[in-house]
């Protein structure tokens, strides 16, 4: 490949949108704490991702740069044959003279050394693996002989790590390159081998690549059934995830249909992460140890992030399996743009072709983990509030949550919380609110302790009139039935009448008939929700109207009996449930024929993102390739 070529590939594979440094990133998707959204992100709760050994797949990591300091425990070159110099049992520790798998690395477990603590990545206590599967440039240069990892390099990697999984621990893979078909149906051998470490108990993240909307499916390893596929949002440069857009140069879904019976594993990618201007590690493209940080754009820095949300999951939660960790990812991120099919089974209606199930958000994903993990703890139920005092003065109460050290009170003029002022280490389960001023206030309480968080309590709200007349209420929310019967394991979904005037709808579900165990289901705008299979029984919900400053009375009650059927059903980690008329093929209509240089882009590297990174850095003296 001449120099020309490798500027070409560099020049389409990466973008560069106008930063959003980690210390903006990682409390956008909610690991780390912020004004904005703390307490209630992971790192407020506790978690790290300590312990957690996550494989990085790429071109060496330095983690001689202060901010992996203690993070390195095994390593392997895979560029390089097996001798007594450079064995394979892990005692190895590549270097990196690209400076792609540090950036990386960085975004996964740095520890803010070198920043006083501002720039860390999501799960700073994760443990590092390093897979070298390709050299970079020499002396961090454009240099002609690049020598690329193949298709076997990939696969001759991934069964390392799945040998290696017990001894170090390894439960987490990121790769952030491809190689192979273009456009694969995820049939190629190095998707199945994907597919096998996801058998194997290993979760492998995968960034879907930098080809834009006009981009032709994905190549391997994007392609695999089993990756979580991973594009880009811009943050904007901000914590509010409100802003965040999908990045111009993130790679758009569906994946080319393989013909099975499954019409969701063409749903790629899996959700976004923040992408565009993003500051980690630099390397020092010497002998020089690494140090300082350097800035880059590309989904190679937004799968790590994910990789990292993922390590914080199995701390909280190390029995969760790859298929339970994908489904919570797609559960949980907040969905963006117009739905793919609105009337596919939850959460299939969420996907779209640029931000998958959406972006990810690391808290609830965290939250859901250790529901499943059984011992999590309950959500405390808030008493309706009294008719305040025209001063706005007034008690809210709550239960007692056993195991319970403490409780925050979250309070917000928005229904759907969307910001809030969080009263926090409370110790009572009662706390006087004193001197609101007019308006409708919205309260919730969430419980904390053993190092985590319940979810959040049901909602309650207030209009404080300072005593003029109040406003008349919004019309009530009637739902479609009074009374539906289900199977067990079933999904079902409830409507209710739209109310003119209403912004937001809150729908709460309960097992006692009189709500005292009524917890939120959903605040937004929409007037259906789709709810997953339940246990057998009797639900409750009850919906309210809010908006214009006013809200509805609560409506009339539906009941929901499941009934236990005569044989099981998927359970919500192995549903197989089928999209109306059978499903059809997911592939969009291809637009237009690719120039000859994106052939070269579908089968070269993502890991050409290195390249720039290094030009870019070296450009003052350095002349365009020729």
């Amino acid at each position: 490949m001449d120099r020309y070529a490798i500027f070409l590939i560099l020049s389409l594979l990466l973008l560069l949108p106008p930063a959003s440094a980690l210390d903006t990133a990682v409390p956008a998707v909610r690991a780390r704490g912020s004004q904005t959204y703390s307490p209630l992100s992971v790192w407020d709760m506790g978690f790290t991702g300590r312990g957690v050994g996550v494989a990085i797949i790429d071109g060496g990591v330095d983690d001689e740069h202060p901010d992996l300091k203690g993070r390195f425990v095994a390593g392997v070159d895979l560029t390089v044959p097996d001798t007594p110099l450079t064995p394979r049992d892990g005692s190895l520790n590549p270097d990196d003279n690209g400076g792609h798998g540090t950036f990386c690395a960085g975004c996964i477990m740095g520890n803010g050394n070198s920043s006083d603590g501002r720039i860390m990545g999501v799960a700073p206590e994760a443990t590092l693996i390093d897979v070298k599967v390709y050299r970079a440039l020499e002396a961090g240069r454009l240099a002609e002989n690049i020598v690329m990892p193949a298709p076997d390099r990939l696969i001759e990697a991934l069964q390392w790590i799945v040998d290696h999984k017990g001894k170090f621990n390894i439960r987490v893979v990121s790769i952030s390159l491809s190689v192979g078909v273009p456009n694969s149906n995820g049939t190629d051998r190095l998707s199945q081998v994907v597919n096998e470490v996801v058998g194997a108990g290993i979760v492998v993240v995968v960034a879907s690549g930098n080809e834009g909307p006009d981009n032709r499916g994905f190549n391997p390893p994007a392609a695999a059934d089993g990756a979580i596929v991973v594009g880009a949002v811009d943050d904007k440069g901000t914590v509010l995830r409100e802003d965040d857009t999908i990045a111009d140069f993130s790679s758009r879904g569906p994946r080319a249909s393989d013909g099975d019976a499954d019409p969701f594993d063409e749903f790629k990618p899996d959700c976004v992460a923040p992408g565009v201007e993003i500051t980690s590690l630099a390397n020092s493209f010497s002998s020089l140890p690494a140090a300082g940080y350097s800035t880059a754009s590309g989904t190679s820095f937004a799968a790590p992030m994910v990789a990292g949300i993922v390590a914080l999951m199995i701390e909280a939660n190390p029995s969760l399996t790859p298929q339970q960790v994908k489904e919570i990812l797609h559960m949980t991120a907040e969905p963006r743009g117009t739905p793919y099919d609105p009337d596919l089974p939850y959460p299939h209606n969420k996907w779209n072709p640029e931000y998958g199930y959406g972006i990810v958000d690391a808290y609830e994903a965290v939250r859901m983990a250790l529901a499943l993990r059984g011992d999590s703890l309950p959500a405390p139920h808030l008493n309706e509030i009294p008719s305040p005092d025209d001063d706005g003065n007034f008690t809210l109460t709550w239960s007692s949550v056993p195991g319970a050290e403490s409780y925050v009170l979250l309070e917000s003029d928005d229904p759907t919380f969307s910001h809030y002022t969080a009263h926090d280490h409370l110790t009572e389960t009662f706390y006087p609110v004193v001197g609101l001023s007019p308006g409708s206030y919205y309260f919730g309480v969430v419980a904390r302790g053993g190092g985590t968080f319940s979810n959040m309590s049901n909602t309650v709200s207030v209009v404080v009139t300072g005593g003029g007349e109040p406003p008349p209420p919004l019309p009530t929310p009637r739902f479609e039935a009074r009374e539906l019967s289900v199977e067990e394991g079933e999904n079902y979904t409830v409507s209710w009448s739209p109310v003119e005037g209403a912004s937001t709808y809150i729908l709460q579900e309960a097992t006692a008939s009189d709500f005292s165990d009524s917890k939120d289901l959903y605040r937004g705008g929409k007037t259906t929700y789709h709810i997953t299979g339940r246990a057998p029984g009797d639900y409750f919900y009850r919906v309210k109207a809010v908006g214009e400053g006013r809200e509805s009375p609560w409506s009339a009650p539906l009941t929901v009996h499941v009934h236990k059927g005569n044989e099981s059903t998927p359970g919500p980690w192995n549903q197989t449930e089928q999209p109306p008329g059978g499903g059809g093929k997911t592939s969009p209509e291809e637009k237009g024929e690719l120039k000859a240089a994106a052939v070269v882009i579908a089968a070269s590297v993502m890991v050409a993102i290195t390249l720039l990174f290094v030009y870019l850095k070296r450009r003052g003296g350095a002349t365009l390739p020729a």
